[in-house]
Parts: C-alpha cells; sequence; structure tokens
C-alpha cells in the first residue's frame, strides 16, 4: 500500500536510526527565551520580570535622566540529556542597526542540569550616552560558545510610541 509520504507502517523498526542519531548528538542547546525589561528580580527561585520592554524611551540629552537609562536582558537556554553537565560560555552584544558592536557584556558560566532543568542568566545593561540621539533600532544576541542562538530587537527613541 501506497500513501503520500512515503512508505511508512507502524511494524518498521527505525530503532537503529534514532540509536545513531542518538551516539552523534554532542548535546544541543537553544535559547528558547531573550526578553528585555525595566528589571527583574527572584524570589523562591522563580524570577519575574519588571515592565517587558518593546522599545526603549531615553530622555534629552544632557539630562539626568539620560544618563541612567538601563534594562536587563533575560536569556533561558534548554538543552538536550546530552547537554548535561557541560560547562558552556554565554554573553550578550548590543550591536546598532549596522552591525556595529556598542556593548558586549561579560562571559558568564552556563551549566545545563539535562532536559529538565533550563539555565537563565539575567544581564543588567546601561545604555550607552550616544544612543540617545534620535529613533535608532539596537539588537541583543544571546551568544552561547561563539554562537549566535538568539537575537532580538528593541527601538530607542525620545518619547513612548502610543
Amino acid at each position: 500500500m501506497s500513501r503520500p509520504g512515503g512508505d511508512y507502517f507502524p511494524e518498521d523498526d527505525f530503532s537503529e536510526f534514532s540509536e545513531e542519531a542518538e551516539e552523534g548528538c554532542e548535546g544541543v542547546v537553544e535559547c528558547t527565551a531573550l526578553v528585555l525589561s525595566e528589571a527583574a528580580t527572584e524570589m523562591d527561585g522563580k524570577i519575574t520580570l519588571f515592565g517587558v520592554l518593546d522599545e526603549l524611551r531615553v530622555s534629552a540629552e544632557g539630562t539626568e535622566a539620560a544618563e541612567e537609562t538601563s534594562f536587563v536582558v533575560y536569556a533561558k537556554f534548554e538543552g538536550c540529556e546530552h547537554a548535561a553537565g557541560e560547562e558552556r560560555w554565554s554573553r550578550f552584544i548590543l550591536s546598532d542597526g549596522d552591525g556595529g558592536i556598542l556593548q558586549e557584556s561579560e562571559e558568564y558560566r552556563v551549566t545545563l542540569a539535562g532536559a529538565e532543568e533550563p539555565a537563565t542568566l539575567i544581564v543588567r545593561f546601561e545604555l550607552p550616552a550616544d544612543v540617545a540621539g534620535g529613533e535608532r533600532v539596537l539588537w541583543i544576541e544571546a551568544v552561547l560558545d561563539d554562537e549566535t542562538l538568539a537575537q532580538t530587537a528593541v527601538r530607542v527613541q525620545s518619547q513612548y510610541s502610543v
């Protein structure tokens, strides 16, 4: 009997293929969340993000508030069972729309405890003073072992859009 998509019957045994795939797995890790917010806190093992951001508002240059624009980046890394216990290194890169790096965080150790327990990082960024002028888009990348796993963009402007 032939069906669209190939000839598969439940009695077919594919166990040899799954064993080969499992032997070749080096521990897949993904960044399943990359969120910007005004602040974050952790209590009783639970992380709460305050003021999730889809844009950053900066005050006019020359004011005190212009020097204090900051935000946090929250990232959640999850991996398969083969990624458990392996030490990896993560950092975050803040760049402009042309790809020029504006800031780079220090590196943080990420150790996954298997598929059931993800690793999370929260890093605070101070927006560079020269970003305050005009509207622009900033890119934030989550990098793990020198590979970009996720990125997001945020608009920067002097007033909130409505």
